[in-house]
């Protein structure tokens, strides 16, 4: 999952996406930020505009990176962001966004750049004893924009114990426990957000249902859906992606003529998206509607290549008996694992898929190279063992 988080200044209704398509197992998850997550400090910022012309470009081009972001785009969400830095050049928040869009081939260089100036400014709040707490805080931040779940595990906790009585340091930790698949202590973290002052923000209420969605929590996971529906502004971007979330939580629960319900009014705020199509072909699956739910997947898949996606599209097409598209949209799957944003334990799927089906096929050599790459992305003990069963049959033939 994936995180936007800044560092004082105002964030957008909309900013923070993470995964909100259903993934494997029957979970959803997304991200938002909003408004006001801590008092100011004085973080020694320049003079900037202020002007309201200036803060709306800001805050669009945030709630466009971010909206990019959601959807998989992340070329446009880079360009979003890039811009937003130039319009607030000492916020931190469009350059964590830039950091998490920068995840795809050819800007390894440019994401180490923007990490290292982040980094400098957490060993900067770190050595005054007064921004202890924030330096926690932004390197958290900085660690889930980096995909570094350990890492911003660690600073939360840390943040939580220098500022216990401030709701942002728990939804951070809420946060990075979600990263880090933790999700009974994220739950409590996130209630404990709620309970510190935080219950006014629909940000919060979207992590606490996608936790408790993860938890099998879903009648919970329901009304905390729908209490971040209910508490959202404008922001239509902030909207599709809650009512997406809520339609993956109703479709868990198998309320499937109402999953289908909101994912069509998240559909009628985004026509494309590739998250709310991804959602839309699940449901169908779910109500036995296969030529539907291809047509949705293939769509969610014409233009960004979603890799969750192309797993789920490989899937029915098998189901189908159409092995050969199965095999092409595994690879594809495979190919674009950078843009993996469903929980890091399911990346060894795809591959995992094509080396089934060489396998199938008896083409043992090529079937070898695909299980190994499998076997580089498991990381429980139940993938590792299934791969390695097939990786030594495999072998021996």
């Amino acid at each position: 999952m994936l995180f936007v988080l800044g560092c004082g200044g105002r964030v957008s209704e909309g900013d923070a996406t993470g995964h909100a398509v259903e993934p494997v197992g029957g979970s959803a998850g997304l991200e938002s930020g909003s408004p006001n997550r801590r008092p100011q400090e004085d973080e020694g910022r320049q003079e900037e505009d202020t002007s309201d012309a200036a803060f709306d470009a800001f805050d669009e081009a945030m709630r466009l990176g971010d909206a990019a972001l959601y959807s998989g785009a992340y070329e446009a969400a880079r360009l979003q962001f890039l811009r937003a830095m130039e319009l607030r050049i000492d916020s931190m928040s469009p350059a964590l966004g830039a950091i998490r869009s920068m995840v795809i081939e050819g800007q390894a260089e440019a994401r180490t750049q923007l990490a290292e100036r982040i980094g400098k400014k957490v060993k900067q709040l770190l050595n005054s004893e007064p921004t202890v707490g924030s330096g926690w805080l932004l390197a958290a931040r900085l660690a889930l924009a980096e995909r570094d779940a350990g890492a911003a595990l660690d600073a939360a906790h840390l943040a939580v114990q220098e500022l216990p009585e401030m709701g942002v340091s728990w939804r951070v930790l809420g946060e990075a426990a979600m990263a880090a698949e933790h999700w009974g202590e994220a739950v409590d973290a996130l209630q404990m957000a709620v309970a510190l002052g935080l219950e006014a923000e629909a940000g919060t209420w979207e992590r606490l249902a996608d936790a408790q969605d993860e938890l099998g929590d879903l009648e919970a996971a329901e009304k905390a859906a729908r209490q971040a529906v209910e508490m959202t502004g404008t922001d239509p971007h902030a909207r599709r992606r809650r009512l997406n979330l809520l339609a993956a939580i109703l479709k868990h629960r198998m309320n499937l003529e109402d999953a289908e319900k909101v994912a069509e009014r998240a559909r009628e705020l985004g026509p494309t998206d590739p998250a709310v199509l991804h959602n839309l072909g699940a449901i169908a699956e779910a109500k036995n509607q296969p030529e539907v739910a291809l047509a949705f997947y293939q769509q969610a898949v014409a233009e960004v290549p979603v890799p969750m996606t192309l797993w789920r599209l490989g899937r029915l097409q098998l189901e189908l008996d159409r092995p050969q598209d199965a095999l092409v949209s595994f690879k594809r799957s495979a190919g674009n694992l950078s843009r993996w944003s469903w929980p890091l334990t399911e990346r060894w799927l795809p591959a995992y898929e094509v080396g089934k089906l060489y396998g199938r096929a008896e083409l043992w050599a090529d079937a070898i190279g695909w299980f190994e790459d499998a076997l580089r992305e498991a990381r429980t003990a139940d993938a590792i063992r299934e791969v390695q069963s097939w990786l030594a049959y495999a072998r021996l033939q």
